[in-house]
């Protein structure tokens, strides 16, 4: 399951545009869910990603599902690709959370999805 989890991620990580700032980093943040009703939760997810884009405009929301992933067939993964620093991200997240409707939004997640893993992952220069 772990290497499969890795698989995953690397997948995420090499299809990610890289829209860098200055520094040149960026930091993704990568929630892998399980969910029963795929179409309810791209539903919010959608929802989500259209809040998310007034009050954060530089980070990007994108999902996954696999599909040839033996045991975790069907799972989702969601990233949040934030082109800067983990303390940048953290401040745009935390403005984003403070949003009334998004936390809301958030809170209502729980209802179509089970949280599996929270992950946050800084680039490193190559």
């Amino acid at each position: 399951m772990k290497t499969l989890f890795k698989a995953l991620v690397f997948a995420v990580l090499a299809s990610l545009s890289v829209t860098a700032l200055a520094d040149g980093h960026t930091t993704l943040r990568v929630v892998s869910v399980s969910t029963d009703d795929i179409g309810a939760y791209v539903a919010e997810l959608r929802k989500g990603k259209q809040m998310m884009a007034k009050l954060s405009p530089k980070m990007e929301m994108r999902a996954w599902q696999a599909t040839f992933a033996g045991e975790e067939a069907g799972s989702v993964i969601v990233a949040l690709e934030y082109p800067g620093s983990l303390s940048a991200f953290a401040t745009a997240w935390e403005k984003t959370l403070a949003d009334k409707k998004m936390a809301e939004w958030l809170e209502g997640l729980g209802g179509v999805r089970e949280l599996v893993s929270d992950s946050i992952y800084r680039e490193l220069s190559l």
